[in-house]
Protein backbone atom coordinates (compact mmCIF):
# COMPACT_ATOMS: atom_id res chain seq x y z
CA UNK A 1 0.00 0.00 0.00
CA UNK A 2 2.86 2.25 0.62
CA UNK A 3 3.69 1.90 -2.72
CA UNK A 4 0.34 3.22 -3.86
CA UNK A 5 0.31 6.40 -1.49
CA UNK A 6 3.95 7.15 -3.22
CA UNK A 7 2.22 6.99 -6.69
CA UNK A 8 -0.22 9.42 -5.46
CA UNK A 9 2.27 12.09 -4.62
CA UNK A 10 4.13 11.77 -7.42
CA UNK A 11 1.03 11.11 -10.01
CA UNK A 12 3.44 8.01 -11.43
CA UNK A 13 1.72 5.31 -13.18
CA UNK A 14 -0.43 7.00 -15.60
CA UNK A 15 0.97 5.24 -18.64
CA UNK A 16 -0.68 2.14 -17.74
CA UNK A 17 -4.10 3.37 -15.50
CA UNK A 18 -4.70 5.95 -18.63
CA UNK A 19 -5.56 2.63 -20.72
CA UNK A 20 -8.38 2.51 -19.03
CA UNK A 21 -10.34 5.65 -19.74
CA UNK A 22 -8.30 8.25 -21.98
CA UNK A 23 -6.21 5.67 -24.50
CA UNK A 24 -9.87 4.21 -25.14
CA UNK A 25 -11.49 7.57 -26.29
CA UNK A 26 -7.83 8.72 -28.20
CA UNK A 27 -9.25 7.39 -31.79
CA UNK A 28 -13.00 8.67 -31.31
CA UNK A 29 -11.43 12.01 -30.19
CA UNK A 30 -8.87 12.40 -33.30
CA UNK A 31 -11.55 11.10 -35.97
CA UNK A 32 -13.97 13.94 -35.34
CA UNK A 33 -11.42 16.44 -36.23
CA UNK A 34 -12.50 16.09 -40.33
CA UNK A 35 -8.91 17.86 -41.79
CA UNK A 36 -5.36 16.98 -42.25
CA UNK A 37 -3.63 18.47 -39.93
CA UNK A 38 -0.22 19.63 -40.25
CA UNK A 39 0.81 21.44 -36.90
CA UNK A 40 -1.10 19.85 -33.99
CA UNK A 41 -1.03 21.26 -30.20
CA UNK A 42 -2.23 18.69 -27.19
CA UNK A 43 -2.92 20.60 -24.40
CA UNK A 44 -2.27 18.31 -21.03
CA UNK A 45 -0.25 15.99 -23.08
CA UNK A 46 -0.02 13.37 -20.57
CA UNK A 47 2.14 11.05 -21.51
CA UNK A 48 1.50 11.64 -25.43
CA UNK A 49 -0.38 9.31 -26.26
CA UNK A 50 -2.79 10.90 -28.07
CA UNK A 51 0.26 12.57 -30.05
CA UNK A 52 1.49 9.41 -31.12
CA UNK A 53 -2.17 8.58 -32.46
CA UNK A 54 -2.29 11.40 -34.35
CA UNK A 55 1.05 10.54 -35.79
CA UNK A 56 0.00 7.35 -36.97
CA UNK A 57 -3.25 7.98 -38.44
CA UNK A 58 -1.87 11.48 -40.15
CA UNK A 59 2.07 10.28 -41.56
CA UNK A 60 1.80 14.35 -43.13
CA UNK A 61 2.03 15.50 -39.88
CA UNK A 62 5.17 18.32 -39.74
CA UNK A 63 4.75 19.44 -35.94
CA UNK A 64 3.62 17.99 -32.99
CA UNK A 65 3.08 20.03 -29.45
CA UNK A 66 2.74 18.88 -26.23
CA UNK A 67 2.13 20.68 -23.05
CA UNK A 68 1.49 19.22 -19.57
CA UNK A 69 2.45 20.01 -16.31
CA UNK A 70 3.99 16.80 -14.76
CA UNK A 71 7.72 16.59 -15.89
CA UNK A 72 7.37 13.17 -14.84
CA UNK A 73 4.39 12.77 -17.82
CA UNK A 74 6.46 14.64 -20.28
CA UNK A 75 9.77 12.11 -19.92
CA UNK A 76 7.58 9.54 -21.00
CA UNK A 77 6.16 11.23 -23.85
CA UNK A 78 9.66 12.14 -25.03
CA UNK A 79 10.67 8.57 -24.56
CA UNK A 80 6.93 7.37 -26.79
CA UNK A 81 7.36 9.59 -29.55
CA UNK A 82 11.08 8.76 -29.87
CA UNK A 83 11.46 8.23 -33.97
CA UNK A 84 8.73 10.12 -35.43
CA UNK A 85 8.64 11.59 -38.53
CA UNK A 86 7.26 14.71 -37.10
CA UNK A 87 8.80 17.20 -35.32
CA UNK A 88 8.01 16.54 -31.48
CA UNK A 89 7.84 19.82 -29.32
CA UNK A 90 7.02 18.84 -25.54
CA UNK A 91 6.96 22.08 -22.72
CA UNK A 92 6.54 21.91 -19.38
CA UNK A 93 3.47 24.37 -18.01
CA UNK A 94 0.24 25.29 -16.36
CA UNK A 95 -2.59 25.52 -18.88
CA UNK A 96 -3.72 28.85 -17.19
CA UNK A 97 -0.38 30.34 -17.49
CA UNK A 98 0.30 29.83 -20.56
CA UNK A 99 3.00 32.72 -22.91
CA UNK A 100 1.71 33.25 -25.95
CA UNK A 101 3.87 31.17 -28.73
CA UNK A 102 4.66 32.40 -32.79
CA UNK A 103 3.54 29.28 -33.94
CA UNK A 104 -0.41 28.22 -35.20
CA UNK A 105 -1.67 25.29 -34.97
CA UNK A 106 -4.25 24.03 -37.37
CA UNK A 107 -5.62 21.21 -34.74
CA UNK A 108 -5.36 21.83 -30.76
CA UNK A 109 -6.96 19.36 -28.57
CA UNK A 110 -7.82 19.03 -24.87
CA UNK A 111 -8.89 15.52 -23.48
CA UNK A 112 -9.96 15.14 -19.85
CA UNK A 113 -8.34 18.15 -18.57
CA UNK A 114 -11.25 20.65 -18.60
CA UNK A 115 -12.79 19.61 -15.24
CA UNK A 116 -9.08 20.26 -13.98
CA UNK A 117 -9.48 24.51 -15.07
CA UNK A 118 -12.79 25.19 -12.96
CA UNK A 119 -13.48 27.95 -12.65
CA UNK A 120 -11.21 29.95 -15.17
CA UNK A 121 -11.44 27.69 -18.48
CA UNK A 122 -12.54 30.89 -19.87
CA UNK A 123 -8.65 31.91 -19.94
CA UNK A 124 -7.70 29.10 -21.85
CA UNK A 125 -10.18 29.22 -24.64
CA UNK A 126 -9.08 32.92 -24.78
CA UNK A 127 -5.66 31.50 -25.37
CA UNK A 128 -6.74 28.70 -27.72
CA UNK A 129 -8.59 31.52 -29.98
CA UNK A 130 -5.09 33.01 -30.62
CA UNK A 131 -3.06 30.02 -30.76
CA UNK A 132 -5.09 28.52 -33.06
CA UNK A 133 -5.31 28.95 -37.14
CA UNK A 134 -7.79 30.54 -38.79
CA UNK A 135 -8.83 27.48 -40.76
CA UNK A 136 -8.15 25.20 -37.78
CA UNK A 137 -10.08 22.86 -35.85
CA UNK A 138 -10.00 22.94 -31.61
CA UNK A 139 -11.02 19.59 -30.20
CA UNK A 140 -12.17 18.81 -26.25
CA UNK A 141 -13.64 17.05 -24.27
CA UNK A 142 -16.12 17.42 -21.17
CA UNK A 143 -17.23 14.80 -18.69
CA UNK A 144 -20.64 15.42 -16.88
CA UNK A 145 -21.17 13.31 -14.01
CA UNK A 146 -24.53 12.67 -12.87
CA UNK A 147 -24.14 14.45 -9.46
CA UNK A 148 -26.62 14.45 -6.19
CA UNK A 149 -25.70 17.57 -3.96
CA UNK A 150 -22.69 18.34 -6.08
CA UNK A 151 -21.38 15.06 -5.57
CA UNK A 152 -20.75 12.55 -8.78
CA UNK A 153 -18.32 10.38 -10.15
CA UNK A 154 -15.19 9.91 -8.10
CA UNK A 155 -16.70 11.75 -5.08
CA UNK A 156 -19.13 8.83 -4.53
CA UNK A 157 -15.98 6.61 -3.73
CA UNK A 158 -14.66 9.04 -1.74
CA UNK A 159 -18.13 9.84 -0.06
CA UNK A 160 -18.76 6.01 0.51
CA UNK A 161 -14.92 5.47 1.65
CA UNK A 162 -15.51 8.55 4.44
CA UNK A 163 -18.78 6.80 5.36
CA UNK A 164 -17.19 3.50 6.06
CA UNK A 165 -14.08 5.04 7.94
CA UNK A 166 -16.68 7.42 10.25
CA UNK A 167 -15.67 10.47 8.95
CA UNK A 168 -18.69 11.75 8.01
CA UNK A 169 -22.19 10.98 9.02
CA UNK A 170 -24.79 10.69 6.26
CA UNK A 171 -26.21 13.80 4.54
CA UNK A 172 -23.33 15.63 5.86
CA UNK A 173 -20.49 14.40 3.19
CA UNK A 174 -20.91 17.43 1.44
CA UNK A 175 -20.27 19.92 4.01
CA UNK A 176 -17.25 17.78 4.98
CA UNK A 177 -15.76 18.79 1.56
CA UNK A 178 -16.45 22.54 1.90
CA UNK A 179 -14.92 22.33 5.53
CA UNK A 180 -11.57 20.91 3.86
CA UNK A 181 -12.02 23.27 0.95
CA UNK A 182 -11.74 20.32 -1.88
CA UNK A 183 -14.60 20.88 -5.39
CA UNK A 184 -16.04 18.00 -5.37
CA UNK A 185 -15.76 16.65 -9.16
CA UNK A 186 -19.13 16.86 -9.82
CA UNK A 187 -18.85 20.71 -9.51
CA UNK A 188 -15.89 20.75 -11.36
CA UNK A 189 -17.39 20.25 -15.04
CA UNK A 190 -19.95 23.08 -15.71
CA UNK A 191 -23.27 22.25 -16.75
CA UNK A 192 -23.65 21.84 -20.49
CA UNK A 193 -25.34 25.04 -21.41
CA UNK A 194 -23.47 26.88 -19.18
CA UNK A 195 -20.29 25.96 -21.11
CA UNK A 196 -21.33 26.42 -24.33
CA UNK A 197 -22.39 29.76 -23.61
CA UNK A 198 -18.84 30.68 -22.57
CA UNK A 199 -17.02 28.17 -25.52
CA UNK A 200 -19.31 30.40 -27.86
CA UNK A 201 -17.67 33.83 -27.28
CA UNK A 202 -14.54 32.49 -28.95
CA UNK A 203 -15.60 29.64 -30.91
CA UNK A 204 -18.26 28.57 -33.75
CA UNK A 205 -19.58 25.29 -32.47
CA UNK A 206 -20.09 22.68 -34.91
CA UNK A 207 -20.88 19.90 -33.22
CA UNK A 208 -20.97 17.86 -29.40
CA UNK A 209 -20.93 14.63 -29.78
CA UNK A 210 -21.71 12.19 -26.64
CA UNK A 211 -21.30 9.04 -25.46
CA UNK A 212 -20.91 6.51 -22.29
CA UNK A 213 -17.15 6.57 -20.33
CA UNK A 214 -17.66 3.46 -18.01
CA UNK A 215 -15.03 2.82 -15.68
CA UNK A 216 -14.20 -1.13 -15.39
CA UNK A 217 -11.62 -2.68 -13.51
CA UNK A 218 -10.26 -6.10 -12.65
CA UNK A 219 -8.83 -5.95 -9.19
CA UNK A 220 -9.21 -3.81 -6.65
CA UNK A 221 -5.48 -2.98 -6.85
CA UNK A 222 -5.66 -2.21 -10.47
CA UNK A 223 -8.21 1.14 -9.44
CA UNK A 224 -6.12 1.76 -6.39
CA UNK A 225 -3.41 2.49 -8.93
CA UNK A 226 -5.71 4.20 -11.56
CA UNK A 227 -6.91 6.71 -8.42
CA UNK A 228 -3.47 7.54 -7.86
CA UNK A 229 -2.38 8.30 -10.79
CA UNK A 230 -5.35 10.30 -12.34
CA UNK A 231 -6.42 12.37 -8.85
CA UNK A 232 -2.96 11.68 -6.90
CA UNK A 233 -3.41 13.54 -3.48
CA UNK A 234 -6.52 15.46 -4.24
CA UNK A 235 -9.09 13.85 -1.95
CA UNK A 236 -6.25 13.42 0.89
CA UNK A 237 -7.04 17.07 2.71
CA UNK A 238 -10.49 14.33 3.55
CA UNK A 239 -9.16 12.17 6.00
CA UNK A 240 -6.17 12.47 8.70
CA UNK A 241 -2.92 12.21 7.65
CA UNK A 242 -2.96 8.87 9.56
CA UNK A 243 -5.76 7.17 7.95
CA UNK A 244 -4.21 7.72 4.22
CA UNK A 245 -3.61 4.42 4.07
CA UNK A 246 -6.91 3.39 5.29
CA UNK A 247 -8.46 5.82 2.75
CA UNK A 248 -7.02 3.83 -0.45
CA UNK A 249 -7.55 0.75 0.57
CA UNK A 250 -11.22 1.23 1.30
CA UNK A 251 -11.68 3.17 -2.15
CA UNK A 252 -9.99 -0.53 -3.65
CA UNK A 253 -12.81 -2.23 -1.90
CA UNK A 254 -15.35 0.07 -2.52
CA UNK A 255 -14.45 0.32 -6.24
CA UNK A 256 -14.38 -3.77 -6.38
CA UNK A 257 -17.73 -4.11 -4.81
CA UNK A 258 -19.10 -2.02 -7.55
CA UNK A 259 -17.77 -3.66 -10.37
CA UNK A 260 -19.40 -7.31 -8.75
CA UNK A 261 -22.88 -5.40 -8.33
CA UNK A 262 -23.18 -3.53 -11.70
CA UNK A 263 -20.75 -4.02 -13.83
CA UNK A 264 -18.66 -0.81 -13.74
CA UNK A 265 -17.02 1.43 -11.33
CA UNK A 266 -18.22 4.59 -12.82
CA UNK A 267 -19.83 5.84 -15.92
CA UNK A 268 -19.77 9.41 -16.63
CA UNK A 269 -21.13 11.09 -19.84
CA UNK A 270 -18.31 12.62 -22.15
CA UNK A 271 -18.30 15.08 -24.91
CA UNK A 272 -16.26 16.09 -27.46
CA UNK A 273 -16.85 19.35 -28.93
CA UNK A 274 -15.76 20.32 -32.38
CA UNK A 275 -15.26 23.95 -32.37
CA UNK A 276 -13.81 26.18 -35.28
CA UNK A 277 -12.53 30.11 -34.68
CA UNK A 278 -15.79 32.28 -35.42
CA UNK A 279 -17.27 32.87 -38.57
CA UNK A 280 -14.93 30.44 -39.61
CA UNK A 281 -15.10 28.86 -42.99
CA UNK A 282 -13.97 25.07 -42.21
CA UNK A 283 -16.27 22.77 -43.11
CA UNK A 284 -19.39 21.65 -40.78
Amino acid sequence: MNAIIEQARTLGGYETSSQLLQLRDQDWVLARAMIEPKRLLDLGCGIGSLLQGAVERWPELEQVWGIERSQLRLDLARQQLQGTSAEVVLQQGDLLELPAVEQRFDLISMTAVLHWLYPSEEQLFQWVAQQLDAQGVFLFTSHHPLSQQGLGGEDELVAEALLAMKLVVPGHVRQHFNEHTVLPMGTRTRPKAELESIVRRYFDVRSIASRSAALRIDNLEQYQRFHAATFGTYFSPLVPFARIEEFFARLGTIAEQRMARQGYVTDIPVSVWRCVPRSSKVPA
